[in-house]
């Protein structure tokens, strides 16, 4: 999956989340009356953890992806 693709699914899932009041309470009062509860912390923490996986491996396809471009480039004579 490419970056962007993760990006975009970070910012959704977190925005997702927040819109639930079982996970994130919003107040207009202001930030400090906002809070994530109990649940939402969790599920954010889980949440991550996953984006987190995602991200590792798309680190280690681009890695994977250069190198073998190396050896192409280096094989063609570049």
């Amino acid at each position: 999956m490419e970056k962007s693709a993760i990006k975009d699914l970070l910012y959704g899932g977190i925005s997702e989340l927040m819109r639930n009041n079982r996970y994130y309470h919003f107040s207009p009062v202001g930030k400090g009356y906002c809070r994530w509860t109990d649940e939402g912390k969790e599920a954010l923490k889980d949440f991550v953890s996953e984006i987190a996986h995602l991200m590792s491996e798309e680190n280690h396809r681009e890695l994977d992806q250069r190198a073998k471009d190396m050896v192409i480039d280096n094989l063609k004579g570049k």
